[in-house]
């Protein structure tokens, strides 16, 4: 058995790996210390952990996950035949390391431990995708609030009328220029996360039982001319 102490704030996360199961749970520090003498007398973590606690049971785990940047250890595991995730946030990177290391320990070789670093390129793509949908949605969505604005009535057909009357009081209440501040804002902070994404790409510690493969430099090549296909089809549209 292997246990950490995260601080978190004013509470500290305590985190305990057996052979079976991880469990992670926030309490006080006094409390904390009772939780440790116990757990080195010899009683079960599955006795003391409460039903707040966080509990991953190993023999689910088919991917276990730790990317440079965030605080989430993310495990994925089997449900019947879905999958599905659970994550567990740790504050000290050493912390994750250490975890991530006990569970490929204590699995006794059933994972094999692989480390994918993301080129600049690969890292601000999705980021690079999200930035194009609300460029070009902020364009239209502006265009669309003028029209409304020298409208002096519309009609609303098809099935969707609700949702149709809900857009069309939100740009009518935004305005052209409500509308521009506000896609400009996402746009914004869409750059922001492209310039941080470009400096500093995601590290992953990966641990799974299949081989991993990090994705081909040629996918992503691939990926770029699609997104440049899309601005090149879409540029009429912002020069409108």
């Amino acid at each position: 058995m292997h246990y950490w102490q995260d601080k978190d704030d004013d509470k500290i996360n305590l985190i305990v790996v057996t052979n079976e199961a991880l469990y992670a749970e926030k309490m006080d520090a006094a409390a904390c210390q009772r939780q440790i003498e116990e757990l080195n007398a010899g009683k079960s973590p599955a006795t003391l952990f409460g039903s707040e606690a966080t509990h991953v049971v190993l023999r689910s785990v088919t991917k276990v996950q730790q990317t440079s940047g965030e605080e989430e250890l993310d495990f994925t595991l089997r449900d019947g035949k879905d999958e599905k995730t659970k994550s567990i946030s740790i504050v000290d990177e050493g912390v994750r390391s250490e975890v991530l290391t006990a569970i490929e320990w204590v699995t006794q070789g059933r994972f094999k431990l692989y480390e994918d670093q993301y080129s600049r390129a690969r890292a601000a793509f999705a980021t690079a995708v999200s930035l194009t949908i609300f460029g070009f949605g902020t364009k239209i969505a502006a265009s669309a609030a003028a029209v409304l604005k020298n409208a002096d009535d519309y009609d609303v057909d098809g099935r969707n009328k609700g949702l149709t009357y809900v857009i069309i009081w939100v740009l009518d209440l935004l305005g052209t220029t409500g509308v521009w501040l506000v896609g400009g804002s996402i746009c914004a902070l869409l750059i922001w996360s492209l310039f941080n994404q470009i400096k500093s790409p995601p590290f992953m510690r990966i641990l799974q039982a299949e081989p991993y493969k990090p994705q081909a430099t040629a996918i992503t090549v691939l990926k770029y001319l699609g997104l440049a296909v899309v601005w090149v089809v879409m540029s009429p549209t912002l020069l409108n």
